[in-house]
């Protein structure tokens, strides 16, 4: 049904087009334009390939959370240098994969920010009816907690047009959430970590302080841990929002 609305709707823009000569065209191009990216399909119609960057830094295993059918492995991983300066920007993936066969279901992504760092992006794949694409996330769709010495983001989501509901994952299909925030000023060794709510009966919520530590430092390279990345991973591209 989508595609034959689609479908009609590319007819309609290319007649139009047609019609009303060069000027149409680029009206047509403009609309069907609009038309993706209210359907969730990326800059082109049609178009399902997301576009996420890749890191490079060191990816932990934090912790399992779950029970013994349903349970899932907390990874972290910085994307460029640990060792950044005061300042700098530093973006870090948070992913939950599965780790039995059977399909786990996410119900909440925590990322636990160092104290003194300060969220500037949060960033997911959404769903849409053309494909997957990603999304910058608005304030409203996570929440900032916080948490002793730290502070946890927390995101959740439910995706679907006729029943939503929260990701499932497992051993070939994880979710992933990036976090980009600002280095203190205050020179120093900082801890972070991850962790996720599942559909489990036993220990459905766990988080982790364990992740290789963000060491902000006059003496380190300029360019902060974000420049580690590269875009377009076949392992970021069916991971998000499904």
């Amino acid at each position: 049904m989508t595609r034959k609305i689609v479908h009609s709707l590319t007819a309609v823009s290319v007649s139009a087009a047609i019609a009303m000569g060069g000027a149409g065209v680029a009206s047509a191009a403009d609309a069907m334009g609009s038309i993706s990216g209210l359907l969730g399909g990326g800059s082109a119609l049609g178009s399902s390939k997301p576009d996420l960057e890749v890191p490079k830094g060191q990816r932990d295993l934090l912790g399992e959370v779950g029970g013994p059918a349903w349970n899932v492995n907390v990874y972290k991983q910085t994307f460029g240098a640990t060792k950044v300066t005061p300042g700098a920007e530093v973006k870090v993936r948070v992913e939950i994969q599965g780790k039995s066969n059977n399909q786990t279901r996410v119900d909440e992504i925590v990322n636990v920010m160092p104290k003194g760092f300060t969220l500037t992006k949060v960033e997911r794949i959404k769903s849409g009816l053309l494909g997957d694409s990603p999304a910058v996330l608005k304030q409203n769709e996570y929440a900032v907690v916080p948490a002793g010495d730290n502070t946890e983001v927390r995101v959740s989501w439910k995706d679907g047009l006729i029943i939503p509901q929260a990701p499932f994952v497992s051993p070939s299909k994880p979710v992933i959430v990036d976090f980009t925030y600002r280095a203190p000023s205050a020179e120093g060794t900082y801890k972070h970590g991850a962790g996720a709510r599942v559909g489990s009966a036993i220990t459905p919520y766990k988080v982790f302080n364990n992740a290789t530590p963000i060491e902000v430092s006059k003496a380190a390279a300029p360019s902060g841990s974000s420049s580690g990345s590269s875009s377009s991973s076949p392992s970021a591209m069916g991971s998000l929002g499904k």
